[in-house]
Formats: C-alpha cells, structure tokens, sequence
C-alpha cells in the first residue's frame, strides 16, 4: 500500500503492514482537560506498540508564557529538547493517535509548525487500531536520545492583532455550539465568540467511528468560504482537527493558536 505523503491522515492498514518500520516512531496524545492523569494513565494500562508518551500540558504547551491562552506553544528550544528525549529526528517517520483525534492533531501541527513535515495522525485513533486486531502492550520503549533541528513557520498561524483587525479573514470557530454561542462556558472566565467568527464544530469534520470525513464532505461544510481561513476554538487543541480536515481536503487554512482563551485576556 503505497502512502500518500499529501494527507496528513494515514490508516491502521498502513501502520499494521509498517509497525516494524525501524524510524518509525509513534506517539500517543491522550489526554483530558478535566483529568489531568487521564491521558498518562490510559498510556499505562495500554498502548500501541512502540509508542512514547507525550502529555498536552507539559509536552505540547508551555505554562510559562503568559497571556498567551490556556496552551501557549511551547518555544522552539523547549520542544526540541521533547523530541530529542523522545527519539524523533530528521529521519523519524511519526504517527500520532489519540481517542479523539485531538491532542494528536495538536502534536501533528506543532510539528508541521517547526518544519518537522514527517508526521501523521492516525485515522480513527486507538480505537481503529484495536477494531483492526492491533496489538496493545503495555511495555514501555527504551528512551533514546537524538538531535533534531527545528525551524518555526509563522506563516501557518495568525495572531491576536492580525484577528482583531478584521483584514478579509473567513474565521471558524471549532467549539460546541453552545460554547460558541456563549450560553455554556466550561472553561474560560468569560463565555461568547470572537466577532464575525463564524462556528463549525470540530466534531463535525469526523464520522461517528472518529475517521476524517472525505474531501467532499469538508468542502460541502464550507460551501465556498476556502480562502484566507483561519481556525480557532479554546487554546489550539481541537481546531487541529479542523484544519488536519481542511488540509487534507487541498485548503490551506491557518491556526490562531491562543484562541479564545487568549482573545478574552487584557495581554
């Protein structure tokens, strides 16, 4: 099965033929804003095999940097220093999964953000994997050192202050409806959306078994708004899965990864 190397999205077939790969590299990305344990422990009571662990809060963000969102990126330095303790370099072919397809598609981003451009997220998750007869272990991969060199690429995200002036900007927000229409707030000090942002749930870019929707379906939920597309939703987690959608649908959107979280602080 030969890969296409222009979806960002790659099938557990793909994998179960490749998991002996020696470069191959999997990472799994669970987690849960509310539980803190939730992905680390999942990781412990079973994985796919091979695969490192890597958490959301202090893997995939920095808590240093403020006013910045929930999940600031992490810096440049700070994310070198995981993918090197995690053995991925220049060479690695990466997978990463998750449950819901989000915290992968926030690692998949990142990574594509700091040039690393060998990545994918797997199609359907853990869940796909196991419904296919993969294995799971809990044997933990003995740690390896590489060295990595990453280079930013501002031109995938747009910032606070490009938003906010309003400059031909087709903005899609990723939250639940409710949130969106700011009649629920879970999580965020002040409920509502960013003016002229317009609302398509991140969830609605995925079938009921968590695999991407095909090409036309994502087109058909913009109509003809495919131009200068930038996605937002709380802190930069789950509108990855909007644009990971959009990409792989020949969109070129781009990320505002602060999000609402940043846009409602005075920074």
């Amino acid at each position: 099965m030969k890969l296409n190397r222009d979806d960002p999205v790659i099938g557990v077939k793909w994998l179960k033929d490749h998991i002996r790969d020696t470069n191959l590299v999997l990472v799994d990305c669970r987690y849960d804003l509310q539980d803190k344990n939730y992905g680390y422990n999942s990781y412990l009571k079973g994985h796919l095999p091979k695969a490192i662990f890597l958490d959301l809060e202090k893997d995939l963000a920095s808590k240093d940097i403020e006013n910045r969102g929930r999940h600031p990126f992490p810096p440049v330095e700070k994310f070198k220093e995981t993918l090197e303790s995690s053995g991925i370099d220049g060479n690695s072919m990466v997978i990463a999964y998750d449950d819901d397809n989000s915290g992968a598609a926030r690692f998949w981003f990142l990574m594509r953000y700091y040039s690393m451009d060998n990545v994918f997220v797997l199609n359907g998750g853990i869940s796909a994997w196991t419904k296919a007869g993969g294995m799971i272990t809990r044997e933990i991969p003995e740690k390896r050192w590489t060295r990595v060199n990453l280079v930013e690429r501002k031109d995938l995200i747009a910032s606070k202050e490009e938003i906010a002036s309003k400059k031909n900007i087709f903005l899609i927000d990723a939250r639940a409806p409710e949130r969106y229409e700011g009649k629920v707030e879970p999580i965020d000090p002040v409920a509502g959306h960013i003016p002229e942002a317009h609302n398509i749930f991140w969830k609605n870019f995925l079938n009921p078994d968590n695999t991407y929707k095909e090409k036309e379906e994502v087109r058909k939920m913009l109509k003809t708004k495919t131009d200068n597309i930038v996605l937002y939703c709380g802190s930069g987690v789950t509108s990855c899965v909007n644009y990971v959608a959009m990409l792989r649908s020949g969109l070129t959107p781009r990320l505002y990864p602060g999000g609402w979280s940043e846009w409602v602080t005075n920074g």
